[in-house]
């Protein structure tokens, strides 16, 4: 009877999307189905195409001038059924160039002319960069053709050009005087997709990537007193090494243990390869990157995956090697969870290196991560991007949530389960993150494309915002489902480009589930969850949703003796109407009643028994909690304020506001995320203030 009835319910989803009246889709990807580039099952389409790039550079860099000179060979594949007129090559460096648009700061230093072009072929001809045919725009020229490049054909293109490693580290640049990580650097063309064709958005450091499948053949010329390392693999160990390094880099290849490969020992009196020659090939990546230091440690093993070995390498800053002793197996670790467990794919690649270097944060590439430290929660994060956005090539600049929801996600999932040995649901973890920006104008359907995010709300809706939604799905398939969906999803689109739509009909295809009563209010829709509580009579405990948008119910009931009770819902309790039932087991001794305090809500005060005015009504607050207070490290205020006898901790610098209840001599956020205390004891009250999500600790002192 089951699978019958789950037959059904796909029939009826298969159904329903054919036309597709549940949701919105816009125009363009309506073609793209009609087209048959997509399919209604979450299927690359029998007709999906991708174009294809072929680059061989050669680039010298200048340590001392941060010059890089370079000259590239380009075969550009098109697979697409339409006669292409026009290329777009994108010159990332220009983000610089005087007059262009940034969406951040930049370090004076850095604002010059941009790329300089000395040398555009196409076909083998020079183009006249004065001419009409050539267009610079942006970050992004411009190359009308005199014949158009024909369905199926390739051509050919040839660019010489010199930029600079630029001052300004953020996702690349200078990390000290002699070690950069060097990213956006050469000549790339643009996408050409089946959905929105050529992808002309300038580049402005807000989204990231949206790259072609690629095949790379690289060379570098540097002193030999440097070390380059790359995307892809090394193709002349042997030329570059001497034999000592040569020894301990081939068995680092097969190594279980950690091991030097250069050491700060290596690096003194006078260090030097024997060339200054490196050759690297990587093949069906979306991109390219590089770091260089003549100082830097490097510590490798290996870790299997799925039969083969895969280098994994640490390189960080010589001086400090117990700082960093816990990258390398903090990666091999991660590696292996990632193919075997969570999201149970092999990692796709050969090689995997962090380079430490960033002034905060981190910044993936290709099988290369550049991190502002040796940090778990970093690690694990950069690591999963190798999944998305590289080897499921999703279109970043456009749907971040993609991408950078993902991997804060399944960062929290593999990081609970396998280092941290917690098994619970992690749809509780995001209360600070998302709640405070529920119900707000800046808080637009997640649909929304990321190129119209700015400061406000780019941040919350590619990473914690998708989390969330990623992790009510979680909760509502359980754990068989969801991880066979998800894998499921990244099989199908490996080296290609999903659009949202491709995501939600592979859950629903490999689920049997009509899931639309989850993506509609949450992807399309503006509104938020507002859950409450209303009567509870004979052990019946009645909670409304006044919003739009379903959330988990999670109750939790503490007895007259201390005792408690727990349970939860799926997000899927709404999908039938806006009130439910819940039974409450003993319900004469029940002394309170939470429900979803650790949910975001868009008010929360309304979500316990007895009310927290109830509980507030005997509390005495000390005249010294309420105020303002200066978190000077961070340069933000947090304000104690009390509001119709409720006690809040607001931070409008990182979107906070939270009522706190009294929990001995400490304050504490009804989801337990924070946890303020006060010292009245100098001439100025004291704040300290525990951010357990974050794992941080602030301190602060009352104006």
């Amino acid at each position: 009877m089951r699978q019958i009835v789950t037959l059904i319910t796909l029939m009826l989803c298969v159904s329903l999307v054919a036309q597709e009246k549940r949701f919105f889709m816009p125009k363009e990807m309506q073609q793209a189905y009609k087209n048959g580039t997509r399919s209604y099952d979450g299927k690359p389409g029998a007709n999906y195409w991708h174009n294809t790039v072929d680059y061989t550079i050669k680039a010298t860099i200048d340590p001392e001038t941060r010059g890089i000179s370079g000259e590239s060979t380009i075969t550009y594949t098109n697979n697409s059924p339409d006669d292409l007129s026009t290329l777009v090559v994108r010159l990332y460096n220009d983000v610089y160039r005087k007059g262009n648009p940034r969406a951040s700061r930049v370090d004076e230093r850095d604002v010059d002319d941009g790329v300089t072009l000395n040398m555009v072929q196409v076909r083998g001809d020079s183009l006249d960069m004065e001419s009409r045919s050539v267009t610079r725009n942006g970050t992004n020229l411009f190359i009308r053709l005199e014949e158009a490049l024909k369905s199926g054909e390739s051509i050919d293109l040839a660019i010489n050009w010199e930029q600079f490693v630029p001052y300004t580290n953020r996702r690349t640049g200078v990390a000290d005087s002699t070690s950069f990580f060097v990213a956006y650097w050469y000549p790339q063309v643009a996408v050409y997709d089946d959905v929105f064709g050529w992808d002309t958005q300038n580049y402005s450091f807000r989204t990231e990537f949206y790259n072609n499948l690629a095949n790379f053949d690289v060379e570098f010329n540097v002193p030999e007193s440097f070390t380059v390392w790359a995307t892809g693999v090394l193709q002349n160990p042997e030329e570059v090494f001497n034999a000592d390094i040569l020894e301990r880099y081939n068995t680092a290849m097969t190594a279980t243990e950690p091991m030097d490969i250069i050491n700060g020992d290596d690096l003194q009196g006078g260090f030097s390869h024997k060339l200054g020659t490196w050759k690297f090939k990587a093949d069906e990546v979306p991109d390219f990157a590089f770091a260089m230091s003549d100082h830097y440690d490097w510590n490798a093993a290996s870790q299997k995956v799925d039969g083969k070995d895969v280098l994994i390498s640490s390189v960080y800053p010589s001086g400090n090697p117990q700082g960093f002793a816990a990258m390398t197996p903090n990666q091999q670790k991660t590696m292996k969870h990632f193919s075997e467990d969570i999201p149970g794919v092999a990692y796709p690649y050969p090689r995997f290196t962090t380079f430490i270097g960033l002034g905060g944060g981190g910044m993936e590439f290709p099988m290369m991560a550049y991190n502002g430290g040796p940090g778990l929660g970093v690690t694990v994060h950069e690591m999963y991007h190798m999944y998305f956005p590289m080897y499921v090539r999703v279109n970043e600049r456009r749907f971040a949530w993609m991408d950078e929801g993902w991997a804060d996600y399944i960062t929290s999932l593999v990081t609970n389960r396998f280092f941290q040995d917690d098994q619970d649901p992690l749809f509780t973890n995001y209360k600070g993150s998302v709640g405070g920006m529920q119900g707000q104008y800046e808080d637009l359907p997640l649909f929304t494309s990321s190129q119209f995010m700015d400061g406000t709300n780019y941040g919350y809706s590619a990473y914690p915002l998708p989390a969330f939604i990623y992790s009510m799905l979680h909760h509502h398939l359980g754990d068989e489902v969801f991880l066979k969906a998800y894998k499921e999803y990244i099989n199908r689109w490996a080296k290609r480009s999903p659009i949202p739509y491709d995501f939600f009909y592979t859950f629903e295809d490999v689920s049997g589930q009509d899931l639309s009563w989850l993506w509609k209010p949450w992807f399309f829709d503006y509104g938020y969850p507002d859950v409450q509580i209303g009567e509870f009579k004979k052990g019946k405990l009645q909670v409304m949703n006044n919003g739009k948008r379903p959330v988990p119910l999670k109750v939790e009931v503490t007895y007259n003796d201390e005792t408690d009770f727990e349970l939860s819902k799926s997000a899927s309790v709404w999908k039938d109407g806006s009130q439910v039932e819940i039974e409450i087991p003993n319900y004469k001794e029940v002394k309170t009643i939470s429900v979803n305090a650790s949910v975001p809500d868009l008010d929360d005060s309304d979500n316990f028994f007895p009310s927290l005015k109830d509980r507030m009504a005997g509390v005495e607050v000390p005249d010294y909690v309420v105020g303002t207070y200066t978190i000077a490290n961070f340069n933000i205020q947090a304000m104690m304020a009390n509001e119709d006898g409720l006690i809040k901790v607001k931070v409008p610098a990182a979107g906070m506001n939270s009522v706190v209840l009294p929990k001995g001599d400490k304050w504490e956020s009804l989801d337990g995320m924070i946890v303020i205390q006060f010292d009245d004891s100098g001439e100025k009250t004291a704040m300290t203030m525990e951010l357990k999500q974050f794992g941080v600790t602030v301190q602060g002192t009352k104006d």
